[in-house]
């Protein structure tokens, strides 16, 4: 042969998902998530659309991380976990509109005794509209069923993220 064949080199989320034990945040760190996302990695989906790793996801989203929490917990992994609901894979978003409860943990940001950072908010709002646009009748059953949503909704319109959420709800456009 005229050249010689290197091993191929497998991403580094492979080599996450090839670990016996491994960790959302361990692939929660890897640059390469949104990628293998946006790509649909088939085993990488298959982790994510888990109802634990939904769920931990979610939390990054809505709760509020300790002051002396690592930057990767207030600012990484955030920002990831929502960036993996905007890739709308249907499976993940499946898990997510079809479980009562994670729609609760979801909406559970928008209750008034809890902080609402402008950080958070804008990752709280960029997954509801992916919702609106994506799965419009499972969010609106639930909105529909749980009319505090939608007051809560309004009761935070200062912030900038929660209006434009707000602004593209459909039931506004009518």
């Amino acid at each position: 042969m005229f050249w010689k064949l290197t091993q191929l080199s497998c991403s580094p989320v492979e080599e996450v998902l090839d670990k016996e034990n491994f960790t959302l945040e361990e692939l929660l760190d890897e640059e390469e998530i949104i990628q293998e996302c946006k790509a649909l990695n088939s085993r990488l989906i298959n982790f994510l659309r888990d109802r634990a790793q939904v769920e931990q996801l979610l939390r990054y989203i809505v709760e509020e991380p300790s002051e002396d929490a690592d930057s990767k917990w207030k600012f990484k992994f955030p920002f990831i976990a929502c960036e993996i609901f905007t890739c709308e894979i249907d499976v993940i978003l499946k898990t997510l509109v079809d479980d009562e409860e994670l729609m609760d943990l979801l909406f559970s940001f928008l209750e008034p005794n809890r902080p609402h950072c402008a950080l958070l908010a804008g990752y709280f709002s960029k997954v509801v509209v992916c919702l609106m646009l994506r799965k419009t009748i499972p969010l609106m059953n639930y909105v529909q069923t749980h009319h505090d949503v939608f007051r809560q909704m309004v009761d935070l319109i200062g912030i900038t993220s929660i209006m434009e959420a707000l602004i593209s709800t459909p039931i506004l456009r009518m």
